[in-house]
Formats: C-alpha cells, structure tokens, sequence
C-alpha cells in the first residue's frame, strides 16, 4: 500500500463506501468527519473497547512510555478525540503540559470530563489539524493518535506537525498498523472486518450510521507501517522509529523533527 491511496479519490471513495453521504450531508471531507465524531462522541470510548478487545489502555500506556518527553516539556496532542493520549501524556510525565487539539466540539467536551482533575495541565482546543493557530517552533513535541487517517492529507497534517514542532523536537503517529502474524492477520480480519461491524451495530448504533464499517474501510486507504515510515522520511523527519503492539495491528511512529537546513538541532 502506497500513500497514492490516502487522496482526495479515496476520500470520495471513502464517504460512498461506508454510507457518510446517506448520513451526513457537508461539503468537503473535513466537514463529513468533523459531523461523524460529533454523533459519535458520547459512544466513542465504548466502541474502541469492541474494537481493541478491551486492549487500548494497555497500548496507549506503553506507547506514551516510549515518547522522548522531557521535564516541563509543551506537547501537542492533534486529533485528541475524547482525550485519553492527553491524560495518559500528562499522568505518565507530571511536570509536562499538554494543548489538546480537536475539531469535534462534541469531542472536547467529553475528554475535559475525563480529564477532570488534571485541567491545569492539560488545555483542550477546537481546531483544524492543517492549519493550527500555532507559531512555528511552538511545541516541544507532538502526538497523532488515530487521527491521521481523517485528516484530507496525511503529508498536510505531518507538514504542519513539523512547523509548529521546535527542531529536536518529536512527532510521533499511532494509528492502525498490518498485521505480520499471518494466523493472527487470519483472526483479526475477521473480529475487524465482520464479528465488530454487526456487533456495533446490534449494540451501538441501531437506526444510526455504524461507525464500525468507517475504521476497518479507512484502512484501505491508510498507508501500512513500512510506507508510513517512508513518507516520514520523504517529508524530512530523522531517526524515525517504528514500534508494532499486538502483532502489528497497532503501530507508533516517533521521528525527530529536523532543523531548519534540514539537520538535527
């Protein structure tokens, strides 16, 4: 799988696919997702149980362990969705502060509730991921967790990481990974592809769009970890490291953001 896939095509393909346009009626790619995780929002902590079997604390606790934060380090976390990066962020490395940024107002205010105890550290935003009201050089480090994937553009989104990332800085990327297991590759296409759609759909969301056909159809289009690792490097990040959780299902990408010639700082 090539970046080519993830284009303004895929995302036309996208939206008939998984029935957005049946559902939701905007203008642009942008506005289907902002309105999808808006319906969503209340129901989206639920739903990525089903779909990780229980298992996305543990990833995201062990994903978070390896980010290079050091003391008093300003982290962005982009596509926050209901917060748990932030929170884990700001638990896992007391002394950082964290601006957690999301387009989905429905969203946001779901992760301030959970993150209730914890707000004088972690600041929630609405905002757009390809054009972030941030100065360049702004952040120490930043986080994508399943958000590539929405974004129109995933170099876009990975561009304006860098700019608004000070050089030496991290930006890391988690998201949906292949599988290597060819056995485990086997089950998990079958509890992702089938068993979770009609459960999602007998459990969550009876008359309403069923959120569970959007993940595993986005994967289509989604760049697998060798291509993502490569796009990384095309657009000029260094030392970029790949990380796989549950055979590869899982992926982290944690790349260092180079100087203004191009260099590490």
């Amino acid at each position: 799988m090539t970046t080519k896939l993830h284009n303004d095509q895929a995302k036309l393909d996208l939206i008939e696919n998984v029935g957005f346009d049946r559902y939701f009626k905007p203008g642009k790619w942008a506005e289907y997702n902002r309105q999808f995780f808006d319906g969503l929002a209340e129901k989206y902590d639920a739903t990525n149980e089903l779909h990780s079997l229980g298992t996305k604390s543990r990833f995201d606790r062990r994903a978070v362990a390896r980010l290079p934060i050091n003391v008093n380090a300003h982290v962005l976390d982009l596509c926050t969705g209901s917060g748990d990066i932030a929170i884990e962020i700001a638990r896992h490395y007391p002394e950082s502060r964290i601006t957690a940024v999301d387009a989905s107002g429905n969203m946001l205010e779901v992760a301030r509730r959970k993150a209730d105890g914890l707000l004088d550290r972690i600041t929630f935003e609405q905002g757009d991921a390809l054009a972030l009201d941030y100065p360049d050089d702004h952040f120490d480090g930043a986080v994508i967790s399943f958000g590539l994937r929405n974004l129109a553009s995933l170099e876009a989104g990975l561009t304006e990481l860098q700019r608004v990332v000070k050089p030496g800085g991290f930006v890391c990327n988690i998201d949906q990974g292949k599988p290597k297991n060819s056995l485990f590759n086997v089950i998990y296409n079958v509890q992702f592809k089938h068993i979770a759609p009609v459960l999602g759909k007998v459990i969550f969301h009876r008359g309403e769009f069923n959120s569970f056909r959007y993940l595993p159809e986005s994967n289509r289009y989604f760049p697998d970890q060798v291509a993502l690792i490569e796009i990384f490097r095309e657009l000029g990040y260094l030392d970029v490291l790949e990380y796989d959780y549950w055979f590869g299902a899982v992926a982290q990408q944690v790349a260092v953001v180079p100087d203004h010639e191009g260099g590490s700082k």
